[in-house]
């Protein structure tokens, strides 16, 4: 429905937001999804409901490593519903707060198709605000590692693949070292 979806706004929010504490993952994990869709697609700003949702979404970064799977996709799920705040309002969403919890969410496990807002966010942080992902090069290195492991399942388009690629050589310009560590020389 993209930009149609505009004048059922409200009502879909109310629903999202009831359905993102659902006891069941299964209605979670489409409630996250639901809500990042909302929020990319609606010509409404929903930027003032970004704090709500985002503590709305936090419980479901809540997840063994041995979760179900539907446990496991309700977290990829908020993991792009966030990406999607951050594309669509950067100033809206605390950055400091929702960086190291989105990444602790990463490398998905599950639904792959999350890694195209999740690295949309990325490098659009990286162009706009590159300060606030600075300290956070650690986590990252090895997240790109993993997406482009030649030997994994793919993860990552071939346009996210090029882009991440130019992203890695940028950053072994300034920091050599770090992606060498990080098994990335390939690409550097």
């Amino acid at each position: 429905m993209k930009a149609a979806i505009t004048p059922f706004t409200q009502h879909l929010l109310e629903l999202f937001y009831r359905a993102v504490s659902d006891p069941d993952a299964e209605v979670q994990s489409n409630a996250a999804f639901a809500v990042g869709m909302l929020v990319e697609s609606s010509e409404q700003d929903l930027s003032p409901q970004y704090l709500p949702l985002l503590g709305a979404l936090r419980p479901l970064f809540n997840v063994n490593p041995d979760a179900s799977s539907a446990r496991l996709n309700a977290r990829d799920n908020a993991s792009g519903a966030v990406a999607r705040f951050i594309l669509k309002n950067t100033s809206a969403v605390p950055l400091d707060q929702v960086i190291p919890v989105l990444l602790s969410a990463l490398p998905l496990q599950n639904d792959f198709l999350e890694n195209r807002p999740i690295f949309q966010a990325i490098f659009h942080l990286f162009r706009t605000n590159a300060q606030s992902l600075h300290p956070y090069i650690g986590n990252l290195l090895p997240i790109f590692a993993h997406v482009l492991d030649p030997s994994a399942t793919d993860q990552i388009s071939a346009d996210i693949r090029g882009e991440l690629i130019e992203l890695i050589r940028a950053l072994a310009a300034e920091d050599p070292g770090k992606v060498q560590a990080a098994g990335l020389s390939a690409f550097a």
